[in-house]
C-alpha cells in the first residue's frame, strides 16, 4: 500500500464549506424579507429560494469535493484489500513476479457506493431549471386581479405585479449561482481523486504485468507441444527440399548479379583509363599548341622589327629621291632662262 497520510478526513467540514456561501446567500434574502436590510423579498420567493437551498442540501453528499473525504476514509479502512486483489492475480514468469490485475477495474468498483453519479450529474443543470420553475411560480403567485373596474384599483394592482416579478427573479439567480457553486467543488473534487487514484497506481507500477508483458506472458506460456508439433508439420522433407531448391536459385541469382556487378566494374575502369590517356594527348596537344604560339610570336615581332628597318631605309631613300628632282628641277630652270635668253639674241638680230 502506498505511503498516504494515515489520519482519516473528517466529512463535515467539507459539507460546511459547500453549504457555506448559499446559506449566507439565503440569511441575505431572509434579512431582506425581514427588511433588515434594504431588498425587498416577497414571502413566496422567500419560501422558494429555501426549497432550492434544502435540495442543495440534500445534493451536497453526492458532491466530488464531499466524496474525497469517503474515498479517502476507505481506503485507508481496505488499505489491505487491495494488495489480496493482486497478491490473487500473481504469475511468475523468468524468476520475476507480477500481478496482472486491472487497477482501473479495481477502482471502477471501489468508487460503486461512494456517492450517486446519477445525482451528481443533474445537480449542475436542475439547481437553474429550479430557480426558473420558482421565478415563474413566483410571478404566478404574485399575478394581480385585472377584472377591477376603477382605474385606481387597476394601477394598485399593476404594483403589485411589478413588484413580484422584481423579488421573482431572486430565485433564478440563486439556482444558477448554486450551479457554479456545484461545478466548482465537482470538478475540484474529481481532479483530487483522479490524482489520489494515479498516485496508488504509481506506487504499484513496479508490481503489475504492464499490457505489452502480458501479451508477451501468454505468447510464451502457450502449449510448447502443440507448436513443436505444428513445426513438424511444416518441416516435411518436401518442404526442405523445396526450400533448398528456392536457396539454390537465391544463390545462383546472386552470383548472375555478381558477375554482372564485375562486368559494369571492368567496363567502368577501362573507360577510365581511356578518359585518362584521352586527357594527357589533350594536354599534350595543348602544350604544342602554345609553342606554336610562341614560334609565331617570334615571327611577326621579327616581320615588324624588319618592317620598320625596311620604313627607315624607305624614308631616307625618298629623301634623296626629292633631293635629286629638286637639283633637276633647278637645272631645268637655268636652262629654261638660257634658252629665253638665246630666243630673245636671236630675235634682236635680225
Amino acid at each position: 500500500m502506498p505511503t498516504l497520510n494515515n489520519q482519516k478526513m473528517n466529512n463535515s467540514p467539507r459539507f460546511m464549506v459547500i453549504l457555506s456561501l448559499p446559506i449566507f446567500l439565503f440569511i441575505f434574502v431572509l434579512l431582506g424579507f425581514l427588511q433588515i436590510i434594504p431588498l425587498k423579498v416577497e414571502i413566496h420567493s422567500l419560501v422558494i429560494i429555501f426549497l432550492i437551498f434544502f435540495i442543495f442540501m440534500f445534493f451536497i453528499s453526492h458532491n466530488a469535493w464531499y466524496s474525497f473525504a469517503l474515498f479517502r476514509n476507505k481506503i485507508l479502512e481496505t488499505n489491505d484489500d487491495l494488495d489480496s486483489y493482486l497478491n490473487q492475480r500473481e504469475i511468475t514468469f523468468n524468476g520475476q513476479t507480477k500481478s496482472y490485475a486491472s487497477l482501473d477495474d479495481y477502482f471502477e468498483k471501489f468508487l460503486v457506493g461512494l456517492r450517486n453519479d446519477n445525482f451528481a450529474n443533474v445537480a449542475s443543470s436542475i439547481f437553474p431549471t429550479l430557480g426558473i420553475l420558482g421565478t415563474f411560480t413566483a410571478i404566478a403567485i404574485s399575478m394581480p386581479d385585472f377584472t377591477v373596474d376603477s382605474k385606481q384599483a387597476l394601477e394598485n394592482e399593476i404594483t403589485l405585479l411589478l413588484s413580484g416579478v422584481g423579488t421573482a427573479f431572486y430565485a433564478s439567480i440563486y439556482g444558477i449561482f448554486l450551479s457554479i457553486w456545484w461545478i466548482f467543488f465537482e470538478k475540484r473534487g474529481l481532479t483530487k481523486i483522479e490524482s489520489e487514484i494515479n498516485s496508488i497506481k504509481s506506487s504499484y507500477k513496479d508490481k503489475i504485468w504492464s499490457k505489452d508483458e502480458i501479451e508477451l506472458l501468454k505468447l510464451s506460456q502457450g502449449n510448447q507441444n502443440t507448436m513443436l508439433e505444428k513445426v513438424q508439420e511444416i518441416l516435411t522433407p518436401d518442404y526442405l527440399y523445396k526450400m533448398d531448391e528456392l536457396v539454390k536459385k537465391k544463390l545462383e541469382y546472386l552470383d548472375e548479379i555478381n558477375r554482372a556487378f564485375l562486368s559494369i566494374e571492368n567496363k567502368i575502369s577501362t573507360n577510365y583509363i581511356n578518359l585518362s590517356s584521352m586527357f594527357e594527348k589533350t594536354s599534350q596537344k595543348q602544350e604544342n599548341i602554345l609553342e606554336s604560339f610562341e614560334q609565331i610570336e617570334e615571327s611577326i615581332k621579327k616581320i615588324s622589327d624588319e618592317y620598320e628597318k625596311s620604313l627607315e631605309k624607305q624614308n631616307l631613300n625618298d629623301k634623296a629621291a626629292k633631293a635629286e628632282i629638286y637639283s633637276v628641277l633647278s637645272s631645268f630652270e637655268l636652262v629654261s632662262k638660257d634658252l629665253k635668253e638665246l630666243g630673245k639674241d636671236l630675235i634682236n638680230a635680225k
